[in-house]
C-alpha cells in the first residue's frame, strides 16, 4: 500500500473534525529528489495565493501528494495547475494529475484514496488532470472486497469460486505473513481467517490488522476447526466480528457476510 494513504488519511480526519474541506493532489512523477520537493514547497509558499499544503512523496511509485487544507475542489484544481506546470518546466512530470477535496464529496476512507491513486496509475495522458468522484468511486457497483487467508487450497478455491458467483472481489493468501501484505495492498472489506497459519498466526493477523490502521473497520471473521470456549473469546477480544466452525456451510457463511457488511 502507499505511504501516501496512511499519511493523507491523518491529515483529512483532524481536518474533517474540523469540518473543513481539504483538496488532494496526486501526481505522476520521475524521481523526484529532495532538493526537488524543496524547491516546489519554497516555489508555493512564496507565490500567492498562500494554501497550508502538506508534501508527501511516495517513492516506490513515483508520485507525489499534495494535501491543501481548507480548500474547495475549485482551488485545488487552480493549485494542481500550478504544481503541473512547475513540474513539467523541471523535467519531473511523468503522466497525469488526480484531484478530489474531501468531504465536499464525500467523506474520505482510505479505501477512496487507494482507489484515486489507482486511478491515476492507470492514466496514461501526460499532464491531463482527472477530477476524481468520491461517490462513484465509491459507489454500490464496487463489489465488496473479501481477503481469504486460509493454508487450505482447496477451501481457498471453493469459497473464491463460491463467492465470485455471488458478486465479491476475492483476494487470497495461504499464511499469516501473506494475508498481511495483501491486506494493505487491498484494504478490503471484510477479512474472512483461519487461527491456524503457518508462519503468523490468525491471532497474531488479527493484533497486526488492528494496529495497523486505527481508523479501518475491516470486519473480520474467524472460520476455523478450533471449538473450545477461550479460542472464540480471544478472537472477538481481538476483534473478531463473527466465529464459524468446521465443517461450514457457505450459504450460512455467505449469509454472515452479508449480515457483517450491510
Amino acid at each position: 500500500m502507499s505511504n501516501l494513504v496512511p499519511a493523507f488519511f491523518q491529515l483529512l480526519s483532524e481536518m474533517e473534525a474540523k469540518q473543513t474541506s481539504s483538496g488532494i493532489i496526486f501526481v505522476a512523477c520521475s524521481n523526484l529528489s529532495k532538493d526537488d520537493l524543496a524547491g516546489l514547497k519554497n516555489h508555493f509558499e512564496q507565490e500567492p495565493p498562500a494554501a497550508v499544503a502538506h508534501y508527501n512523496y511516495d517513492r516506490t511509485k513515483n508520485i507525489l501528494g499534495v494535501l491543501l487544507e481548507e480548500q474547495k475542489l475549485g482551488t485545488t484544481h487552480f493549485h494542481a495547475l500550478r504544481v503541473k506546470d512547475y513540474l513539467r518546466e523541471k523535467q519531473l512530470l511523468a503522466g497525469s494529475v488526480a484531484i478530489a477535496s474531501f468531504p465536499e464529496n464525500a467523506r474520505t476512507t482510505p479505501q477512496m484514496l487507494l482507489k484515486m491513486l489507482q486511478n491515476l496509475e492507470q492514466q496514461k495522458s501526460q499532464g491531463e488532470i482527472h477530477i476524481f468522484d468520491p461517490v462513484s468511486g465509491g459507489s454500490e457497483k464496487d463489489p465488496t472486497s473479501i481477503l481469504l487467508v486460509n493454508p487450505d487450497q482447496t477451501v481457498n478455491d471453493f469459497l473464491t469460486i463460491y463467492l465470485k458467483r455471488k458478486g465479491y472481489q476475492v483476494i487470497v493468501a495461504s499464511d499469516g505473513v501473506e494475508g498481511m501484505q495483501k491486506y494493505e495492498e487491498s484494504m478490503p472489506d471484510l477479512v474472512i481467517t483461519d487461527l491456524n497459519l503457518p508462519v503468523m498466526s490468525g491471532y497474531q493477523l488479527m493484533e497486526r490488522i488492528k494496529h495497523a490502521e486505527s481508523d479501518r473497520e475491516s470486519k473480520i471473521v474467524i472460520l476455523t476447526d478450533k471449538r473450545l470456549e477461550e479460542d472464540v473469546q480471544k478472537s472477538f477480544a481481538l476483534g473478531a466480528s463473527d466465529y464459524i466452525t468446521k465443517p461450514f456451510s457457505p450459504v450460512e457463511l455467505e449469509a454472515r457476510v452479508k449480515r457483517l457488511i450491510s
